[in-house]
């Protein structure tokens, strides 16, 4: 199924021990709070839906990617004795265009000013910085084309302490100082090796500082070293959407869209080689987000079915050399009444946020083409038991 190319060359409020122990099954989930009046649009001819979730570094907040071009953000409201009782939501951001891509600054909780700052990209516009706590724009990054027009870019991430933007789009990535806004940048061309497409996404290495990965609609992974191309990872049947690397930075989880679905592990101490795959039900071209628990034990995604499933990483499982080994589901779980496409696991509780939501189409009595707005668009929230 694969092949590798070389090609050259914390928070600050302090925690309890029950809060940062993980759960020892993931075999079900108690419902905490639903949000859904928040991403009403009163718009009979718009279809909305929501397009994945992301908690904050400080666990106390969620990003949420909305249809509308509009990213919010919520606080977890809670009682007395520290209960969960609803998501409020504190800011809203409208972008110009349609949002491909999202992230928290990743040190937003060493900020000595309590400034919490979120990353966008959007069609036909620049990169953007926003104050989350009040939507405020606080910096501009602009890509320019061949013809020096403002081009946007497709995927973008923070290197591990904020300092750097990494930024994809078609055949290059663009790498911004997060302290100089504007237009200067280091470009890195991806055309020769990852043939000529668009860089869907973008995913660093923690324990590893210097490695990062991108993946691309072309089904092609390539691992970076000091921004150079090291390695290309083939395998994949449809174009990549989503990556992310293990905890202990040994492992690179890579997942696909409609034609593919699944998620494949890659052995980064045997770069080439495949540990397994686990199997999801895909049918759309849209990103359905998966993530892993911070202590490395569990991965879970959305499936286009309604659930989620978790898959138990510790487990010990029998390799064959002539066959793709296949991690055996742990549990599934129906969560939405439609497309779970965000899952986030919190960073230190036992909590998980997800949303839901795709186009749907159906036909009038007149035959006609319309979109479908009796559906499942929702945040929900949920404790893991």
């Amino acid at each position: 199924m694969t092949e590798a190319t070389n090609t050259l060359t914390d928070t600050t409020e302090r925690t309890t021990a029950a809060e940062i122990d993980r759960p020892v099954s993931f075999k079900s989930l108690q419902h905490v709070c639903t949000c859904s009046e928040d991403f009403l649009v009163n718009d009979k001819e718009f279809q909305q839906c929501l397009k994945g979730c992301k908690w904050s570094p400080d666990g106390l907040s969620i990003l949420t990617n909305g249809e509308d071009k509009r990213l919010r953000i919520f606080n977890i409201e809670t009682d007395e004795t520290d209960r969960c009782m609803k998501l409020c939501k504190i800011s809203q951001i409208k972008e110009g265009g349609t949002i491909y891509d999202y992230a928290w600054y990743p040190n937003s909780t060493q900020n000595n000013d309590g400034l919490k700052l979120v990353l966008s990209t959007s069609h036909r516009s620049p990169i953007h910085l926003w104050n989350a706590l009040d939507g405020q724009l606080e910096a501009t990054y602009r890509v320019y084309d061949h013809v020096d027009e403002v081009a946007h870019v497709n995927s973008i991430c923070f290197n591990w302490s904020g300092e750097e933007i990494y930024c994809g789009s078609y055949g290059k990535l663009n790498i911004f100082r997060t302290d100089r806004p504007g237009r200067e940048f280091i470009e890195i061309s991806t055309k020769a090796n990852l043939h000529r497409s668009i860089i869907s996404t973008i995913a660093m290495n923690a324990v590893d500082r210097s490695m990062f990965a991108i993946g691309t609609y072309s089904k092609d992974i390539g691992i970076f070293g000091g921004n150079e191309l090291m390695y290309v990872l083939r395998g994949h049947k449809s174009g990549i959407t989503h990556l992310q690397f293990s905890p202990d930075g040994s492992k690179l989880y890579s997942g696909s869209r409609k034609g593919d679905g699944d998620i494949v592990c890659w052995d980064l101490r045997n770069v080439g080689r495949t540990l397994y795959s686990v199997e999801r039900h895909i049918t759309t071209n849209q990103r359905i987000y998966f993530d892993i628990s911070s202590d490395g034990k569990y991965l879970v995604s959305g499936n286009c079915t309604g659930d989620i499933s978790t898959w138990q990483l510790d487990q010990k499982i029998e390799m064959c050399n002539d066959a793709e080994n296949v991690l055996p589901v742990n549990s599934k779980i129906s969560v939405h009444n439609d497309c779970v496409n965000g899952v986030s696991l919190h960073p230190t509780r036992p909590l998980l946020a997800t949303t839901s939501g795709q186009r749907h189409y159906e036909f009038d009595d007149e035959d006609e083409q319309k979109l479908k707005t009796d559906t499942d668009i929702s945040l929900k929230l949920w404790k893991i038991i």
